[in-house]
């Protein structure tokens, strides 16, 4: 199956400092976490609160989303967390 992300919520854990989103492979859920301290480095205003992490989010979603997709093609489990190894420095593009 082909992991998609039709549904475009995504919500701040502020406890575990993550973004929570979900892609789908065929019925199967799958739960993303992406470390916000990947957006405070990304961000020229670095320890953004809830609503500029999403927007920080929203943002970089088209590199994040390919991101992901590479990460559940080699682990192919259901919650997958992304990290500054997986993502490196693909968040820190020309504004």
């Amino acid at each position: 199956m082909t992991l998609s992300f039709n549904n475009p919520t995504r919500s701040y854990d502020e406890r575990r400092g993550v973004i929570r989103f979900i892609g789908h492979d065929g019925l199967n859920q799958i739960l993303f976490l992406f470390p916000v301290e990947l957006l405070d480095q990304a961000a020229p205003a670095p320890r953004l609160h809830e609503q500029g992490y999403l927007m920080a989010f929203d943002r970089y979603r088209t590199k994040i989303i390919a991101i992901a997709q590479a990460m559940y093609k080699q682990n192919n489990r259901s919650m997958i967390e992304l990290d500054a190894g997986a993502v490196g420095s693909s968040l820190r593009i020309a504004n």
